[in-house]
């Protein structure tokens, strides 16, 4: 059987937020950065030291090689 060319634990969930967001001023330089989903309904996501709404975000997938592929 054939190798997957990467494994599920070389990728990391990521966002950046959206321009439109009250949070856009907390936007790390690169634009990207590694969150968590939590069991908050309010704000469900951790990351950059801080917690974010899911509408205040745009998602990607961070790849082994340091590629982020934008989630649509």
């Amino acid at each position: 059987m054939k190798k997957p060319a990467t494994s599920p634990a070389s990728q990391q969930l990521v966002a950046r937020i959206k321009r439109s967001s009250k949070y856009a001023h907390q936007a790390p330089k690169g634009g990207w950065f590694d969150v968590r989903v939590v069991p908050d309904m309010g704000y469900g996501l951790r990351g950059n030291n801080n917690n974010y709404r899911f509408s205040d975000v745009v998602f990607g997938v961070r790849l082994a090689d340091g590629t982020v592929v934008e989630l649509k």
